[in-house]
């Protein structure tokens, strides 16, 4: 997983208490932390996402985060065994592996709302054009840690498969289409799918909860799609336009 780097240094510290600053943990991890980090409290919260993982899995919490100073303290939970190694986080569908990317976490303010975005009101031709069916109303930002690779992926909510996509590039396909929504989506002639799945992710978070997204890598996506929308029905699979 791409935080497991974090883990095995807090497991291998074993100490109560654990004060990193942002430029010590992006050293371990190898990689820089993403902007939400620095900006919101939200991204250091204990569950609900890929990066809680790394920590909570080798039996610490997030205590404090202090963006100011760009430091957190990792406090080690009490009467907890230490592990050697996160689990894994995996599902078998069809006869495929797909592995867990993270959970789609909307944007939120220092406060830890969720911030609202009206993207169709930018359109400069909303004058002229009808919005789509999901076009009125609230969006949200989101993106996700990961390679764009070629594949398969699933939208995991509330236990249930309810949508299958392929992509060539992960990384885009969700950073640039289903992550922010472009305003001439949200009119009859657009993506309206990318909006579709926008408010889903929304709608999730509003109440506390959060879609978790699968990725099966393969260069043959759209076979694998294919295959599995001929073998699972899901809410989400029907054509917009």
């Amino acid at each position: 997983m791409k935080y497991d780097n974090l883990s095995v240094f807090l497991n291998t510290e074993d100490k109560d208490a654990i004060t990193l600053s942002f430029a010590q943990i992006e050293s371990i991890l190898g990689f820089l932390l993403p902007k939400s980090a620095y900006t919101y409290n939200a991204w250091w919260a204990n569950g609900g996402h890929s990066q809680a993982a790394a920590w909570m899995n080798v039996g610490y919490h997030v205590d404090a985060v202090n963006l100011a100073e760009k430091s957190v303290i990792f406090q080690k939970k009490s009467g907890t065994v230490k592990k050697t190694a996160p689990p894994s986080n995996t599902l078998s569908i069809c006869g495929y592996t797909f592995s867990f990317v993270q959970d789609l976490i909307p944007e939120c303010d220092e406060n830890g709302k969720l911030i609202d975005y009206y993207p169709q009101d930018d359109y400069p031709g909303r004058d002229r054009k009808r919005l789509n069916q999901y076009g009125a109303g609230a969006f949200c930002r989101f993106s996700i840690n990961a390679d764009d690779v070629p594949g398969v992926y699933l939208w995991v909510a509330d236990g249930e498969i309810t949508y299958i996509g392929e992509t060539s590039g992960l990384a885009r396909r969700f950073n640039t289409g289903y992550g922010v929504i472009e305003p001439v989506n949200c009119y009859v002639g657009g993506q309206s799918t990318n909006c579709k799945m926008n408010k889903v992710v929304l709608e999730q978070a509003r109440t506390g909860k959060y879609v978790k997204l699968y990725f099966y890598e393969t260069v043959d996506h759209k076979k694998v799609e294919l295959e599995l929308l001929g073998k699972i029905k899901t809410k989400y699979n029907v054509k917009d336009n």
